[in-house]
C-alpha cells in the first residue's frame, strides 16, 4: 500500500540518487584515460562487491535466493549490464545529446510499459500527460543534437534505455525480500565476468592501484556506485515504477546544474525551458487533485 511515508522515502531515494549520478560525469573526466575503462569498471565492481559482501557478512543479512526468484536475479542483472555495454557503444558513436536524448526516452516510456504490465500500475490520464511533456522537456534539451545518425547505434541507446528501466523497475519484484545491500552486491557480482572478458579482448593494461588522486577518483567513484545502488532499490520498491521513473529524469537537471558550476557549460534558453518543463512533468503526477477542484471556485 502506497502511504504519504512510503512516497517521500521513495521520492527522497530517488533524488538523491540522481543528484549523485550528477557526479558520474564529472569522475569520469577527473579519471580519463589514466585507468583503461574497462579495467577501472572492473576494479568498482570488485571494490564494491567486497564491502557489499563484508556489510552482508558483518551483519548477518546474506539471504539464500530463493529458486522461484532467480529469474528475476538473472533477467535484472542481464538488463542492466546490456543498458550498461548499450549506452557505452552509442556514447562512443553518435552525438552524446543524441544519445542521452534516446536513453532518457527509453527509459523512461520502458518503467511506464513495465509498471503497467508487471505491476498492474494504472495509467491515468495525468501520468500520459506527464510523459508526454516529460518527452517534450527532453526534446528541448537535447533539441541541438536530435538529428539522424548511424540508425543500429540510434537503437543501441534505445536498447540502454529499456535495458536500464528493466534493471530499476525489477528490484520491486524482489526488494520486499531481500536487503537494497544484497540486490546490489549481486549486481556487483554479475558485472564482474562481463567487463573482466571485454577488458582481456581489448587486450587492456592493467596496473597495481596506486595512492595517488587518479584512483582516489576511481574508489570515490566505486562509493558512490555503492550508494546509488542502495538508493535506486529503495526508491522503487517505495513508488509505482511508473512515478519512479519519470524522477529518475532529475539528473538531467542535476547533470546541467553541475556541468556549469564545474566546467562552465553553457546554457542555453532551450535547455532552461527544457528544464522547467521536466520539472512540471516530474511533480505533476504528485499534486493532489481531489483538494485542488474542492478549491476551484
Amino acid at each position: 500500500m502506497m502511504t504519504r511515508r512510503n512516497t517521500v522515502i521513495g521520492i527522497s531515494s530517488i533524488i538523491g540518487s540522481t543528484f549523485l549520478y550528477g557526479f558520474f560525469g564529472i569522475l569520469t573526466r577527473s579519471i580519463g584515460y589514466q585507468i583503461p575503462l574497462f579495467y577501472g569498471s572492473l576494479t568498482r565492481l570488485l571494490f564494491s562487491f567486497l564491502i557489499l559482501f563484508a556489510m552482508l557478512y558483518w551483519t548477518k543479512q546474506l539471504k539464500t535466493i530463493k529458486k522461484q526468484d532467480l529469474k528475476w536475479f538473472i533477467l535484472r542483472s542481464i538488463a542492466g549490464n546490456v543498458g550498461f555495454v548499450g549506452s557505452y557503444v552509442s556514447f562512443y558513436v553518435i552525438p552524446i545529446g543524441l544519445a542521452y536524448f534516446i536513453f532518457y526516452g527509453g527509459s523512461t516510456i520502458g518503467g511506464y510499459i513495465i509498471g503497467k504490465v508487471l505491476f498492474k500500475e494504472k495509467l491515468t490520464r495525468v501520468k500520459l500527460t506527464s510523459l508526454f511533456i516529460a518527452l517534450l522537456g527532453l526534446v528541448f534539451v537535447y533539441s541541438s543534437n536530435i538529428k539522424l545518425s548511424l540508425p543500429i547505434y540510434m537503437l543501441a541507446a534505445l536498447i540502454s534505455g529499456f535495458g536500464t528501466s528493466v534493471w530499476n523497475t525489477f528490484s520491486k519484484k524482489i526488494s520486499r525480500d531481500y536487503s537494497a545491500t544484497q540486490l546490489n552486491m549481486l549486481d556487483n557480482l554479475f558485472g564482474l565476468p562481463i567487463v573482466l572478458v571485454v577488458s582481456l579482448i581489448l587486450k587492456e593494461t592493467w596496473v597495481l592501484p596506486s595512492i595517488n588522486l587518479t584512483w582516489l577518483f576511481n574508489f570515490l567513484f566505486a562509493s558512490m556506485f555503492i550508494v546509488t545502488g542502495q538508493l535506486i532499490i529503495y526508491g522503487f520498491k517505495h513508488l509505482e515504477a511508473q512515478i519512479a521513473s519519470l524522477f529518475m529524469l532529475a539528473e538531467i537537471l542535476f547533470g546541467i546544474l553541475l556541468g556549469y558550476l564545474f566546467y562552465k557549460e553553457m546554457i542555453s534558453v532551450f535547455t532552461i525551458i527544457g528544464g522547467l518543463t521536466i520539472i512540471v512533468a516530474i511533480i505533476l503526477p504528485e499534486l493532489n487533485w481531489k483538494k485542488i477542484s474542492k478549491k476551484s471556485p
